[in-house]
């Protein structure tokens, strides 16, 4: 983990991600960073174009077909307990699951160099961590 401080709600939920498959991360990063429900000076624009680029990668279907979420039932628990999270560990989880795809080893050279050149997270975290 990259934060010291954070609730066990936010523990157990990335501890959760962790166990999540490679694709199943990234799709709910995208996710997550379109609909974070709170405010950040940083663009996170940036940040879900490199997921999305790192998603047709690994699912070469997710540019040709829309994106049910509801069909991913088990990414739906996730989106359950993000909403009971205050903004505070929003953020906090928000940050962890960034460090969690930047740390994660993709079994990919093209996806590890992308996301390890351009996936901003300290840059993210301090952004973060300098508004609260």
């Amino acid at each position: 983990m990259l934060l010291d401080k954070n609730s066990q709600k936010v523990i157990d939920l990335i501890q959760k991600y962790d166990n999540l498959s490679d694709i199943d991360k990234i799709r709910l990063a995208i996710y997550l960073l379109e609909n974070k429900n709170f405010n950040v000076d940083f663009n996170v624009r940036d940040m879900i174009i490199l997921l999305k680029q790192v998603l047709s990668i690994l699912d070469p279907n997710y540019t040709k077909v829309i994106t049910n979420f509801s069909k991913y039932k088990h990414l739906l628990f996730f989106l359950v307990k993000y909403l009971e999270l205050t903004e505070k560990e929003k953020k906090h989880f928000s940050i962890e699951m960034i460090f969690n795809i930047y740390e994660n080893d993709f079994k990919d050279k093209v996806i590890n160099d992308e996301i390890n050149n351009h996936l901003l997270v300290y840059d993210y975290c301090y952004s973060l961590l300098n508004n609260e």
